[in-house]
């Protein structure tokens, strides 16, 4: 079997395993947002973003780049560079998919991606938004916020070619989606959260706090087998990404345990959860870029934020996330990308967005490096850091900004509705 082939089948296997990751988004959507449309809302919304996906999604996002692992070859697609080389803000290869199976093979894990940031940008909201507000909502999501960020980090956008255009490290890294699904719709989540929190009117919380964990296994697996999607470029490092996902996860369900203990000292099966996702979330910026030691740590410091992230939105501000999806994903995912460029140790990702592949800083062999806890003889990059805050800066502007203002005019609604009270 050739090696291109390989790594299709292995996409394949893995972004089938990838669907129990927006099945058990929606899990726990269905238990915390109880009320019976909540989960027949979710699942329209997730279908029309792998809809949306598919007739023009897809082609924004990888339509200006092509994937070598897979097989493919440069192809002729148009790609706005507005600051000249290295600053591809926007790309388009025509609707539709071509009939490829390395593009068809693609498609199936980004249109993954797609629903499931839909579905963590939508859970919080099912019941706040109207029937047309929550379709157009996915619509968005699914075909503008997502693909564009994608093509920024994975398509050859600007943001991961500022390595090249600013010396800015090897520019942005997110090996299996910290940032570009699970802070991107996390963020959009509290930017729905604050465009609608004048119509929250909280019922009380769901019973049974032990119930999340069954949702939250279920994210847990389909979470690993994106990152597991993500090393078909790197099988070598297929044990370490996976040991990477799981002590990071572990981590982060332990360190909201210690927080619960110092604090309720009673465990609830939904924090406990959040601290555990948060982890997985976080791991997924850098598994193949550090050691197990530091995954752990990673995961820990990604489980205190969601716990205390949990603390800020639903003490503090009196937003309305009962899953979880904010301090979890949004605050796991943001903290994922931001630990990659202080911790890796620069024994992997040589090359990587055409940075660096024989000798980089001065040192041979040199990969993506943070700037404490590096391999022997690695020389610390406080580019790669600037790089992954640039990241961080740019999430959260375009959620907080033009997701804000789209979630605010989705909310409108006629007088009628108004009426019937079709709210939280």
């Amino acid at each position: 079997m050739s090696t291109h082939l390989l790594n299709l089948s292995w996409l394949l296997l893995t972004s089938l395993l990838g669907l129990a990751l927006p099945v058990g988004i929606g899990a726990l959507a269905a238990h915390f947002y109880s009320r019976e449309r909540t989960a027949g809302r979710l699942l329209v919304a997730g279908l029309l973003a792998l809809l949306v996906s598919l007739a023009c999604g897809f082609s924004l996002q990888y339509g200006g780049t092509h994937v070598p692992q897979l097989g493919e070859r440069p192809h002729q697609a148009w790609q706005w560079l507005p600051w000249g080389q290295h600053s591809g803000l926007l790309a388009w290869a025509g609707p539709g998919l071509p009939d490829s199976p390395s593009r068809l093979g693609l498609f199936l894990q980004q249109a993954l991606g797609a629903v499931t940031v839909t579905l963590l940008a939508l859970a919080p909201l099912g019941r706040r938004l109207p029937a047309p507000g929550l379709a157009a909502g996915a619509l968005l999501v699914g075909g503008l916020f997502y693909p564009l960020f994608g093509h920024w980090v994975w398509g050859s956008g600007w943001l991961s070619q500022v390595g090249a255009s600013a010396y800015l490290g090897h520019g942005l890294v997110d090996f299996a989606g910290a940032g570009a699904y699970y802070a991107l719709g996390g963020l959009l989540a509290l930017a729905g959260l604050l465009a609608t929190s004048s119509q929250s009117r909280r019922p009380p919380a769901a019973s049974g706090e032990n119930a999340p964990l069954g949702g939250a296994l279920l994210a847990l697996l389909g979470l690993t087998a994106l990152n597991l999607a993500a090393a078909r470029a790197v099988l070598p490092q297929l044990a370490l990404v996976l040991v990477n996902t799981w002590a990071s996860a572990a981590a982060g369900g332990l360190a909201a345990a210690v927080y619960m203990a110092f604090t309720t000292t009673r465990l609830r099966g939904d924090v406990l959860a959040r601290g555990l996702l948060a982890g997985a979330a976080a791991s997924a910026a850098g598994a193949p870029f550090v050691p197990p030691t530091t995954a752990l740590l990673i995961g820990a410091g990604a489980g205190l934020l969601a716990c205390l992230g949990s603390y800020l939105l639903e003490r503090v501000w009196s937003l309305d996330d009962r899953a979880g999806i904010v301090p979890a994903f949004g605050l796991g995912g943001l903290w994922g990308l931001l630990a990659l460029g202080l911790f890796a140790d620069g024994r992997f990702g040589q090359g990587l967005n055409e940075i660096g592949a024989t000798r980089y800083l001065g040192v041979a062999g040199q990969g993506i490096s943070g700037i404490a806890l590096l391999g022997p003889g690695v020389v610390p990059d406080y580019g790669q850091l600037a790089a992954q805050a640039l990241g961080l800066l740019v999430l959260l502007g375009w959620t907080l900004g033009p997701g804000w203002l789209a979630f605010r005019l989705a909310a409108i609604r006629r007088p009628a509705q108004e009426q019937a009270g079709e709210t939280d």
